[in-house]
């Protein structure tokens, strides 16, 4: 077994990969960044992810559940990304604290806990709203649903963002950092 190498090094080794490889699908770093600080403020014990690719965002996610002692259940049904996550996260040494699970999001999301804190959807924007609609119930109050891409793929998002902002239990908006977040918490 390798010793693991600082969080921050396999972060920016990530963050130069995601900018060479056509498959990486990787959230930028500031929003990376801004996902820990989230995670931090919500004092977050369980976060969901839809969609690991190679562990970026998962690892930004860990930094913060190394703070408050969470768990991270990752999803992705590419089984080379998952196998590449995996080791990623082994290699930073965050391994215990995340929960890898291969396969559709559609059939994972009803198997994991609930009184989620944060979940993150970061996937194939056509399911968005069928994860959101799992999702959702699973929340706890207070807790955060934060949808990438709210930028760059506004006009494929936008009735999903019409539809949270009109949810009489949550308060939705944008936020422009990296890709764009759809940001909705839960309020009742």
């Amino acid at each position: 077994m390798s010793v693991p190498i600082a969080l921050s090094m396999l972060i920016d080794e990530l963050d130069r990969l995601g900018r060479e490889r056509d498959d990486a699908w990787q959230i930028p770093r500031v929003e990376g960044e801004l996902l820990r600080q989230i995670a931090l403020s919500h004092h977050a014990k369980l976060i969901v992810e839809i969609g690991t690719s190679y562990g970026f965002s998962g690892l930004f996610w860990a930094s913060a559940l190394r703070i408050t002692g969470g768990t991270l259940h990752t999803v992705d049904k590419d089984p080379r990304k998952v196998e590449l996550s995996k080791a990623n996260f082994a290699k930073a040494g965050v391994a215990n604290l995340i929960v890898n699970h291969l396969g559709d999001g559609q059939q994972i999301i009803p198997t994991l806990p609930s009184a989620i804190d944060l979940a993150f959807i970061d996937a194939d924007k056509p399911a968005t709203q069928a994860y959101v609609d799992l999702l959702w119930p699973k929340l706890r109050v207070g807790g955060s649903l934060l949808i990438d891409n709210a930028t760059t793929h506004r006009t494929q998002l936008a009735p999903i963002a019409a539809a949270l902002r009109e949810k009489k239990d949550a308060s939705s908006t944008e936020v422009a950092v990296g890709n764009g977040l759809e940001w909705a918490i839960k309020v009742r």
